[in-house]
């Protein structure tokens, strides 16, 4: 018996796993959708699929990159590579933040008061957002950004203001998923879109790291080749919830051990 299984009762009833992961496709809510990316390339690396199959539909994407990119490439360079991504995923222009890459976290104040300000502007439904689980620091920044925003906006949960839903993505940081989108009709428009992020490939192999990890996403779907991964919850329960209650729902065991330890 291995030591974290010491005191637990033999009767337990686990969760199945269809308790645990989606066996159908599904779709994520609302005509207009705000993604916020910390980095140039987060947005079609995460969610790149769902939003071309998304502005197919008539979806108002508007995609707002918060760093600069600048740790890993050159900040010019990688605008122009995110604007042809773009365009291969059939989105407009994307906004950019220009917040110092991997300095999220030393931006908090400013990081928060740029995402209120664009919940505001752009009055979205579904914010989509890096997840509080993932391993890169600003990704984590980012996600309590936005749910301190909705916090504010929403009086902590308690009334209906700004937008219903919140969507957390993955990039390169698995996450225990409550929604799975069919991807296949727009996996090779994201494809083409990540090869427009030629400074980051030639670094890292993120193309053949977003192909697997799209096609572990489908081992639970018949008939699906690529799949998007998303934990999605409306927006006033994820203001009530503690950021470690957040990132507990969708997998983190050591948020896990806080809340329940």
């Amino acid at each position: 018996m291995y030591p974290g299984a010491m005191g637990v009762s033999k009767t337990m009833k686990l969760p199945s796993e269809f308790d645990l992961i989606p066996y159908a496709t599904g779709t994520l809510p609302g005509r207009r959708w705000l993604v916020l990316a910390p980095h140039p390339d987060d947005e079609t690396l995460g969610p790149g699929a769902t939003l071309a199959a998304a502005a197919r539909c008539g979806v108002d994407v508007h995609v707002i990159v918060a760093s600069d990119g600048g740790r890993q490439g050159e900040p010019t360079v990688r605008r122009a590579e995110t604007a042809r991504a773009m365009v291969e995923l059939g989105l407009g222009e994307p906004e950019f933040f220009s917040f110092e890459d991997r300095g999220l976290a030393g931006a908090g104040v400013r990081v928060r008061a740029a995402v209120a300000a664009a919940l505001a502007r752009t009055s979205p439904d579904l914010v989509l957002v890096t997840s509080p689980v993932d391993l890169h620091p600003d990704h984590r920044v980012l996600a309590r950004a936005v749910q301190s925003a909705v916090r504010r906006l929403t009086w902590g949960g308690l009334r209906y203001r700004g937008p219903a839903w919140i969507a957390a993505y993955e990039v390169t940081t698995p996450l225990r998923p409550n929604l799975l989108t069919d991807c296949d009709a727009t996996w090779e428009a994201k494809r083409r879109a990540a090869l427009c992020h030629g400074s980051q490939i030639a670094v890292r192999p993120y193309v053949e790291v977003m192909d697997a990890l799209g096609l572990l996403r489908s081992m639970t779907l018949d008939g699906v080749g690529r799949a998007e991964a998303f934990f999605l919850a409306p927006a006033a329960r994820v203001a009530r919830w503690s950021i470690r209650q957040w990132a507990a729902e969708m997998g983190s065991a050591a948020a896990w051990r806080r809340v329940v330890g």
